[in-house]
């Protein structure tokens, strides 16, 4: 059904156990992207990159300037 154009995504409620998340990216996202349903290739190692986020958009420099003395 996902190839039929049936659906466009999905919502998961990962539990509240520590393991969740993990068991999901290490059990699921796998076989999806066997199936080539979830991409495999990224456009750089961080977060921001992949996003497409520009440089702007990072910690404010008020934040990383020296404090005055």
């Amino acid at each position: 059904m996902v190839r039929g154009g049936a659906c466009e995504g999905f919502s998961i409620a990962i539990d509240g156990y520590h393991d969740g998340f993990d068991a999901f990216v290490d059990r699921v996202v796998p076989i999806l992207q066997e199936r080539g349903l979830f991409h495999d290739n990224y456009e750089g190692p961080t977060l921001r990159e992949n996003l497409g986020a520009h440089e702007q958009y990072g910690l404010d420099l008020r934040l990383t300037k020296p404090a005055r003395s």
